[in-house]
């Protein structure tokens, strides 16, 4: 080899290297901090009940912050909604994928369905399971967000993520969910509840509008 050829291999070396440090070690500012202790517990006939969320599900995510709420209506349907938010600037932790997280706990995913959800100028690319535990059937939407867009593929989801750090953007992310009686009742007070509470959701969230 050739000292031309060897000091271009040796230098296209120190860059991949220098590169794979900034990306591994480098914290962008977060696009916003989030306070979700103003977040709405009554919104519409729906009153939310905010729940507890283990100290032990805390430390494996570390979210910056974290909401679990039931809400129900006057008609007794009831619906979970919980949404977290992980900074850039953390240095571990982030959402789990419900696609190992359920199983874990005992849910069977019996379908996966690719769901689009339209919330003002907003169009959401989700993702719904139909859920069993015994007797028990359930639906949950679900959807990771960034500041490269919505998506319920784990994938896709993990390419925002390489974007965000290739180009040295904040890597703040979300993560959606509403779980729901799988019945006609219950997928019509899904689809009413998301109406009224996602303009809140993402409000309160430091992503573009």
């Amino acid at each position: 080899m050739d000292k031309k050829k060897f000091y271009f291999f040796l230098s296209a070396v120190i860059l991949a290297f220098v590169l794979m440090l900034l990306i591994k070690f480098y914290r962008p500012d977060t696009a916003g901090n989030v306070n979700f202790d103003t977040f709405p517990k009554v919104i519409g006939e729906w009153q939310g009940k905010e729940e507890h969320v283990a100290p032990e599900i805390l430390e494996m995510l570390n979210p910056e912050d974290i909401l679990s709420i039931t809400y129900t209506n006057a008609q007794g349907q009831s619906i979970h909604l919980l949404f977290d938010f992980f900074s850039s600037e953390a240095t571990f932790g982030g959402p789990h994928s419900p696609r190992n997280c359920l199983p874990g706990a005992g849910w069977v995913i019996a379908a996966h369905t690719p769901l689009t959800i339209e919330s003002k100028n907003r169009t959401i690319n989700a993702g719904r399971f139909d859920l069993r535990y015994g007797q028990a059937k359930q639906v949950m939407d679900f959807w990771y967000i960034t500041h490269f867009g919505e998506t319920a593929n784990d994938y896709v989801f993990k390419m925002y993520e390489l974007l965000s750090a290739l180009t040295f953007q904040p890597r703040d992310i979300a993560f959606v969910r509403f779980v729901a009686e799988d019945s006609p009742q219950g997928l019509a007070a899904l689809k009413e509840f998301q109406s009224l509470i996602l303009p809140e959701i993402y409000n309160h969230l430091p992503f573009e509008k």
